[in-house]
């Protein structure tokens, strides 16, 4: 097998089985959280619809409240049950109906007209006063209010209200009513500030069960994902069913009341955990396509029924089966695929850098030492060939040598010559400055020594120019004309080339004037600023930290600018004994002229370049110029 097909078969087999592993488990773990989800889900769902039909219902309790306790409702109840005679039917009213009975009976009803099916005030002994009904069209017809002919099923009250001593609502099971489930309330109305005696009458109101608690699923109805107001794909149901096994409410109106054993036979042995008043979740297949919904139900034994919410729980668990799930086994095997893809492609490029290599080598056996191996890579193959290259340039420089050591056997033949000729010039000074104090008195000979004199130097001068050029210090290179600058553009200029490029790696911080004035060379200003601030970020490295520049006026007469990083820093050791040394540095890469470079130009300035450094702390450089006249 080739080292290609290898390869491939270790990817396959340490990269690509373990990668389905992972997905087939994250698939099964999916499944489980989106079970918990749902369940989690549909149980919270139920405790907030039972909450907000709790509130619903307490909303309507203090309303009934309210107006029990209004004066003109119980002074007109007090009155009427003070004039009554046994000759008095109970279809009529006693006393005429006040005004302020009748506004406060229409202007809840009329706020409240989805809620209220009937409202009506009796006095002591169940004697019907008013009966108030919602209007027929809403926003069209007005409160219906009823002073007599009244007829014995249109009202029902509890005669235990009759006892009571103190502002309290009785309130009845939903029961079965001509409009659908109803709740039945009973509030005593009492004479003066009420308590302390019997009831002077009574307000019973009867409220739509359904609306109340239609209005609470809305209220709590969980929002759409798309967000655009469409209805759910897979839409919950609510479910309430009384002691008797009769769904009282549900969200397909066409199954309300009806037994839920015969109308619902899915659903029956979960109707009939919630007539019994059982609470938790169970599960059920619902037809037609057989799918398993998750049901939630809590009992509300004040009402005489059971609440249930009921989710799609094959629906929710299929998207996460289906999507997540084959969506991880997709990407799994699209990885597969470009992985092994880029590893033949890298497998490939790697052997044909090694043909290359290996022919280029041959040539190098064959003599031919000019021959050049380039491999533009990062891997191996590339230090093969500067391997390569290394030995064909050595092999050229042992050539070389060979030709330097003829070149310098005719050097030291040139130098024996100037030699000599310097011998020469040497000797003749001597025997001219031997003359010159016995001779020296003559004017002629002053003249011949005098032109003696510059003849040599004029030999001596072309003996040294053959030998050599004048050479330049490192400072003297530096020595150019300065003149007054701003220093703080040479400094910006200076960031934008070096700091702000990876400014997203560091925290760079500017405290810089204005302006800056200083008598300085800016472009080889600018290359100390660049060079200080190079330094301070591979000093902190990929990890990244804080970099402050900053510049000023220092003292009388001088002004500063600053660079500071946040990196390994140094030691003072070194700092005393290495820092600004040539050839010196702690990094990798570079020859160690930098800082000292950087010191010769800011001496030449006349300025200096002080340092403070700490272990693990950081390191600032400042530097110091005369500001000038």
């Amino acid at each position: 097998m080739s080292i290609r097909g290898k390869i491939l078969l270790v990817f396959l087999l340490c990269g690509i089985v373990p990668l389905l592993a992972v997905s087939a488990l994250y698939w099964r773990d999916s499944a489980r959280a989106a079970e918990q989800f749902v369940r989690a889900d549909i149980e919270g769902r139920v405790r907030l619809l039972e909450r907000a039909l709790e509130n619903s219902l307490a909303e309507r309790e203090a309303d009934l409240k309210a107006l029990a306790a209004m004066p003109a409702v119980s002074e007109y109840a007090h009155g009427a049950g003070a004039t009554a005679s046994v000759s008095d039917t109970p279809d009529k009213a006693v006393l005429s109906l006040p005004e302020g009975v009748a506004a406060a009976f229409a202007s809840l009803l009329k706020n409240e007209q989805d809620d209220y099916a009937s409202l009506m005030l009796v006095a002591a002994g169940s004697r019907p006063l008013l009966r108030a009904e919602p209007p027929l069209q809403p926003g069209r017809d007005a409160v219906r209010l009823q002073t007599e002919n009244f007829w014995p099923g249109q009202w029902r009250v509890d005669e235990r209200v009759w006892a009571l001593t103190e502002p309290k609502l009785l309130r009845a099971p939903v029961s079965r009513e001509s409009f659908g489930a109803g709740v039945a309330y009973v509030v005593p109305v009492f004479a003066g500030s009420g308590g302390g005696r019997n009831p002077v009458g009574a307000v019973v109101a009867v409220l739509k069960f359904n609306s109340l608690l239609q209005k609470a699923a809305r209220s709590v109805a969980a929002p759409d994902v798309a967000g655009d107001g469409r209805e759910s794909e897979h839409p919950e149901q609510i479910v309430a069913v009384d002691r008797e096994g009769q769904i009282v409410f549900h969200t397909n109106e066409a199954v309300m009341y009806q037994p839920a054993a015969s109308t619902m036979p899915h659903f029956a042995p979960i109707a009939r955990d919630m007539a019994a008043g059982a609470s938790g979740t169970r599960f059920y297949r619902a037809p037609p396509h057989g799918d398993q919904w998750l049901a939630a139900c809590r009992p509300l034994p004040e009402l005489g029924l059971s609440l249930g919410v009921a989710g799609n729980y094959s629906a929710a668990v299929a998207g996460v089966r289906g999507g997540a799930g084959w969506l991880s086994f997709s990407l799994a095997g699209l990885v597969a695929l470009v992985g092994a893809g880029l590893i033949f492609v890298i497998v490939n490029r790697t052997a044909q850098r090694i043909d290359r290599v290996a022919a280029a080598a041959t040539a190098i056996a064959r003599g031919n030492l000019d021959q050049r191996i380039l491999v533009q890579s990062s891997d191996e193959t590339n230090k093969l060939a500067e391997s390569f290259n290394l030995m064909s340039d050595r092999l050229r420089e042992q050539i070389a040598r060979a030709a330097e050591t003829k070149q310098f056997e005719s050097f030291m033949r040139l130098s024996a010559m100037l030699t000599h000729d310097l011998k020469n010039s040497i000797t003749g000074l001597s025997m001219l400055v031997n003359n010159m104090e016995r001779q020296f008195h003559r004017e002629e000979f002053r003249a011949d020594a005098i032109h003696s004199l510059r003849e040599a130097t004029d030999k001596l001068r072309a003996i040294v120019s053959r030998l050599s050029e004048p050479v330049k210090t490192l400072s003297g290179e530096y020595r150019r004309t300065q003149r007054p600058a701003d220093l703080v553009p040479v400094i910006r200029r200076a960031l934008a080339a070096t700091a702000e490029p990876v400014a997203h790696f560091y925290d760079l911080e500017t405290q810089l004037p204005e302006t800056l004035t200083a008598p300085i060379d800016p472009d080889r200003m600018e290359r100390v600023v660049e060079n200080l601030v190079i330094n301070a970020l591979e000093a902190m490295g990929a990890k990244g930290g804080r970099l402050i520049i900053a510049a000023g006026t220092e003292g009388s007469g001088y002004v500063f600018f600053s660079v500071a990083d946040s990196g390994i820093g140094m030691t003072e050791e070194f700092i005393r004994t290495r820092l600004f040394r040539a050839f010196a540095t702690t990094k990798s890469k570079g020859i160690g002229l930098g800082l000292y470079t950087c010191r010769e130009i800011v001496e030449s300035h006349g300025g200096r370049l002080d340092v403070n450094s700490e272990l693990g702390r950081g390191t600032t450089f400042r530097v110091v110029l005369p500001a000038g006249a």
